[in-house]
């Protein structure tokens, strides 16, 4: 899964409990996401953590993925996407998380 935000405190706290449950947990911020979705690394769960105009874009750009939107983007929810206004509380993020890392990847192709 991939974290999207400003924060590192979330990123800690995502590795921590999912990392031993066999999740892998990444984080990024800004340009770095545009260059890791070019290069065809769309992960199965991405939480988007932004306050700025940008997070639209952010999200747009992993419509491959499962995502979780926080905070101010509500605006750019889809059926499929999760949204926690905050201030978000870790549990229900790690359940939202968990739920999502059931369903199967959107990018799974027809067969």
């Amino acid at each position: 899964m991939l974290l999207v935000d400003e924060i590192s405190d979330t990123e800690a706290v995502l590795k921590a409990v999912l990392g031993p449950r066999g999740t892998s947990v990444e984080r990024t911020r800004g340009a770095m996401v545009a260059r890791r979705n070019e290069q065809g690394n769309c992960p199965h769960v991405v939480v988007i953590d932004l306050d700025d105009e940008s997070a639209a874009d952010t999200a747009a750009s992993f419509g491959e993925s499962h995502r979780i939107l926080i905070g101010s983007v509500k605006a750019t929810v889809e059926d499929r996407d999760r949204f926690l206004s905050k201030p978000f509380q870790y549990p229900e993020l790690l359940k939202t998380i968990e739920d999502l890392l059931l369903l199967p990847p959107l990018t799974e192709s027809p067969g």
